[in-house]
């Protein structure tokens, strides 16, 4: 039988490692992301970490089921196929599904606190 211990991690401090987004998927601006995981589940299918994003705008299609806290700035997100944008500031907190089609507008720098749900294993 495994044996089951705690993870923890302490946060960062200076600038993340880059997470670059593609350039083709950049609409506007200049979305400079930066990110990291921070803890995962022994099967790697759980990890949680911490993002950031400078202001731009660009579109992202969830490979994965994502849970995030909004920690600083602010972000626009409308859902492909609607006209409808959802606004995330510091405390808010939101779920994606794998598979959604979102266009972000990061209107102010954004830090977000995430946990990943992804179909396979994540190494790290």
């Amino acid at each position: 039988m495994a044996t089951l211990t705690i993870q923890t991690a302490a946060t960062p401090v200076g600038e993340l490692p880059e997470m670059p987004i593609d350039p083709p998927l950049i609409r506007d601006g200049r979305p400079i992301a930066r990110g990291a995981i921070l803890t995962q589940s022994a099967d790697q299918l759980v990890s949680s970490g911490l993002w950031t994003c400078e202001p731009g705008q660009f579109e992202w299609t969830f490979a994965w089921d994502e849970f995030i806290h909004a920690l600083e700035g602010e972000v626009e997100i409308v859902e492909e196929g609607t006209d409808r944008p959802v606004v995330l500031r510091p405390g808010d907190m939101a779920h994606f599904p794998r598979g959604m089609q979102t266009r972000w507008n990061v209107k102010r720098r954004l830090k977000k606190f995430f946990v990943l749900r992804t179909p396979e294993p994540l190494p790290v």
